[in-house]
């Protein structure tokens, strides 16, 4: 008795543990994102903690090469990430990156953590989740239409 309660017991964390960023193809990345840009990070801040203990970081971009979403190049945006949360960006003043950014108030958030985030490597290579894309594809998948939503079943009590 004692060796399937352990069994059970062992399976119930194997299966409870797992936790993964939700992978999205390039396409849903690209929809989901009200402000796709390349961006020069000119600033990094801590601003806080959250009571959880999370840093909270507002980060300075300058827009390089706007790509969806009405902003235009040289104008200024601010991002909010967060440090000590598993598969959030981190910014690094200096670099270059290419965002999929979310509004929210008076600031920008990355789509799907680290997924949104693309840093530019010295050759003009994507890195990180968008290592082996390129612009090109990005900018068709841009032009795309938008994907159909799946129906959802009528509920009826």
């Amino acid at each position: 008795m004692k060796y399937i309660a352990l069994t059970v017991l062992m399976a119930l964390f194997t299966v409870g543990g797992y936790c993964m960023i939700e992978t999205l193809s390039l396409e849903t990345l690209v929809q989901s994102s009200d402000v796709i840009a390349l961006v020069d990070v000119v600033g990094v801040k801590s601003v806080g903690r959250m009571p959880s203990k999370v840093e909270v970081v507002a980060n300075l971009v300058t827009v390089n090469e706007p790509l969806k979403g009405g902003v235009a190049v040289g104008e200024s945006l601010k991002i909010k990430t967060y440090r000590g949360i598993e598969d959030n960006p981190d910014l690094v003043e200096g670099s270059r990156v290419l965002l999929f950014l979310n509004r929210a108030d008076n600031h920008y958030t990355v789509v799907n953590g680290v997924q949104g985030w693309w840093p530019v490597d010295e050759d003009g290579k994507f890195m990180a989740m968008g290592k082996g894309t390129s612009l090109d594809e990005v900018k068709e998948a841009i032009k795309l239409p938008p994907q159909a939503k799946p129906a959802r079943p009528k509920l009826s009590l």
